[in-house]
């Protein structure tokens, strides 16, 4: 097992993992709609606004996580600032574990790597966000003593979501649950997610 910061050769790696999960995803509502194409991934990965690091087993990457020095825009929405030094806040973003590889710890060891990389850049406060149904992802959370501070809605853009539930390899089990969102939200340009 390695874990490393990803490089731009890691970016069909990257896309497949990212197209694994959605073929196995149980509710589409716990992520934002992520690219999966080559050129978008890249980018993600060359970006210095994120640094993104991988689990590989024998070279196969199984999982990734990342840090996003901008938080998303959530600093923009969410008044950090009564509690946190929003000025030296960094968020732990998107993870993704292979569905071959769940279960076992991976997010937990790469959020040890994410935190020694916050304390080298000397970062004071770290926030991950995670869908309230998304039970292992709230676990990998608390084990490294995380606590809740908000609840937060967000908006996902209609046409993103719709196009993406509609893609050949999008879970099969999601789909209906998509549908429903899709329905519920129908004169709305934003799927609304909790």
């Amino acid at each position: 097992m390695q874990i490393r910061q990803l490089k731009t050769e890691d970016t069909e790696q990257f896309c497949s993992l990212i197209v694994d999960m959605y073929s196995h995803l149980q509710n589409l509502e716990w992520f934002t709609p992520m690219p999966y194409d080559f050129e978008s991934v890249k980018k993600m990965i060359e970006n210095e606004r994120f640094y993104i690091v991988g689990l590989f087993m024998e070279d196969k990457l199984m999982a990734i996580s990342s840090l996003d020095y901008k938080c998303g825009k959530l600093k923009d929405k969410i008044d950090f600032s009564s509690v946190f030094d929003v000025d030296n806040m960094v968020e732990i973003s998107f993870s993704i574990v292979h569905s071959s590889f769940q279960g076992k710890k991976a997010m937990q060891l790469l959020i040890d790597v994410l935190q020694i990389k916050i304390k080298i850049d000397s970062i004071k406060h770290v926030f991950g966000k995670v869908h309230k149904d998304n039970i292992a992802s709230k676990k990998s959370f608390l084990n490294k003593n995380f606590i809740h501070f908000c609840d937060y809605t967000k908006g996902v853009n209609k046409k993103d979501f719709e196009e993406l539930s509609n893609a050949p390899f999008f879970s099969p089990v999601a789909k209906p649950r998509a549908e429903e969102s899709l329905l519920k939200n129908k004169d709305n340009d934003e799927i609304m997610v909790d």
